[in-house]
């Protein structure tokens, strides 16, 4: 009967490369749709606004706006970042490591795979430049798009192979120096390519590689550095579930972040307690929105409503984005006040009546309020006068009120 076994060398590389990344995206999927679920609606929101904000740029800015220059800025981020995923573990270095020669394919479908996903992501930033760099450089077409696009292509694959030889060094000032050297290329190629003609271009993006792939010459046949692989592998497990671990708890994070305690002076202006029998309720439904994912949806969508009010110019438009923010922040807290309905403190302790449906209002009104005034506060750059946005704040303060006024007496009698 064969015990269990711990080496893998009993599977080929391409099987066990297979298996731990199904491992790794099994892992993670259960989390990974609670956060999309988070933040779809604000993806959906920053989209529109940024499609909004995009359009107008095209075509309001004037003949001397640097299009080009910012359609290289959106290709920089998807060209320079270059990670390479490896799945390593300690246990790789005593049963993996004796077998370095016979791993090469192992590596191989690690950098197949990172090229494919960034060559993805490079066409998307390379669709969302286009328009820029069609409007700077004054023609368009399939056979421009395409031409471009492959040269992209090609700078990604260099850049790839730059990174894969990165992660084989071990001395710190040449790692520094070879990750620099990798960002200003991919910066200088994203720049020659976008600001000069095509063909100007990629004979210029060319050269600098060419300049590029002889300074890796010397390190090109080091041996693979594993224990460095196995530190960014950690590295990069414990960055993707901290990252999930804002949107829902994941066991296996380890060294959660402890508490930050709120400060008093802002939980009385929100919550208003003062130790009287009446505000028994408050300060809980202040720290439940304190410590919630209600806290970090309400802050992005009133960030978000910001931004756009004061991207955005004209009467109409502005009206219409304040009064969706508006609404949208009020039915997120909406759901605040349904925490703690069926509490038994209200039986145990001589509490008044209708005393946790009138904090909980009182809570909610006081958030969206403040929500409201920062609306009204960047809509100042967009209404034509500070009339307009005095005249929507009121507005909406007031049915707020009336609508916080109602929700109190409907749950006071539920």
């Amino acid at each position: 009967m064969k015990g269990p076994s711990s080496a893998p060398a009993l599977r080929t590389p391409e099987e066990l490369w297979n298996r731990r990344t199904a491992g790794f995206l099994a892992e993670i999927r259960p989390y990974l749709v609670y956060a999309l679920q988070s933040v779809a609606l604000a993806v959906i929101l920053l989209m529109l606004g940024a499609g909004v904000g995009y359009n107008y740029l095209l075509t309001s800015a004037p003949p001397s706006f640097p299009f080009k220059e910012l359609a290289a800025c959106i290709l920089l981020p998807a060209a320079a970042l270059s990670p390479i995923r490896t799945y390593m573990k300690e246990a790789d270095l005593i049963f993996l490591m004796p077998m370095e020669t016979g791993m090469s394919a192992y590596f191989d479908k690690a950098a197949s795979r990172a090229f494919r996903l960034q060559l993805l992501l490079l066409v998307v930033s390379w669709l969302a430049a286009w328009p820029l760099y069609a409007k700077g450089a004054g023609e368009s077409g399939l056979l421009l798009f395409v031409h471009i696009l492959l040269v992209l292509a090609a700078v990604k694959k260099v850049l790839l192979y730059g990174r894969s030889l990165e992660l084989k060094l071990s001395e710190k000032k040449m790692i520094s120096f070879y990750v620099t050297l990798r960002t200003l290329v991919a910066a200088g190629t994203v720049y020659l390519i976008t600001v000069l003609t095509a063909w100007e271009g990629t004979l210029a993006a060319a050269l600098l590689l060419l300049i590029y792939l002889g300074c890796l010459y010397p390190v090109r046949s080091r041996a693979v550095n594993w224990t460095r692989l196995v530190e960014l592998e950690r590295r990069h497990r414990a960055v993707t579930f901290r990252l999930l671990n804002n949107f829902i708890d994941v066991p296996s994070v380890q060294g959660r972040p402890r508490s930050v305690h709120a400060p008093k002076k802002g939980l009385g202006a929100l919550g208003g307690f003062r130790h009287r029998p009446e505000d028994t309720y408050r300060y809980l439904y202040t720290l439940v929105w304190l410590r919630s994912e209600w806290f970090g949806i309400t802050v992005r969508l009133t960030l978000l409503g910001v931004i756009l009010l004061a991207a955005v110019r004209g009467a109409w438009m502005a009206g219409i984005l304040y009064a969706l923010f508006a609404g949208l922040t009020a039915l997120q807290l909406k759901e605040l006040q349904k925490a703690y309905r069926h509490s038994d403190w209200s039986f145990i302790y001589p509490l008044p009546e209708g005393i946790r449906s009138r904090s909980a209002s009182t809570v909610v009104f006081r958030i969206h309020a403040l929500c409201l005034a920062l609306l009204a506060l960047a809509s100042l750059a967009s209404m034509p006068t500070p009339l307009y946005s005095a005249g929507w704040f009121a507005v909406t303060l007031l049915l707020s009120y009336l609508y916080s006024k109602r929700q109190r007496k409907e749950r006071q009698w539920s």
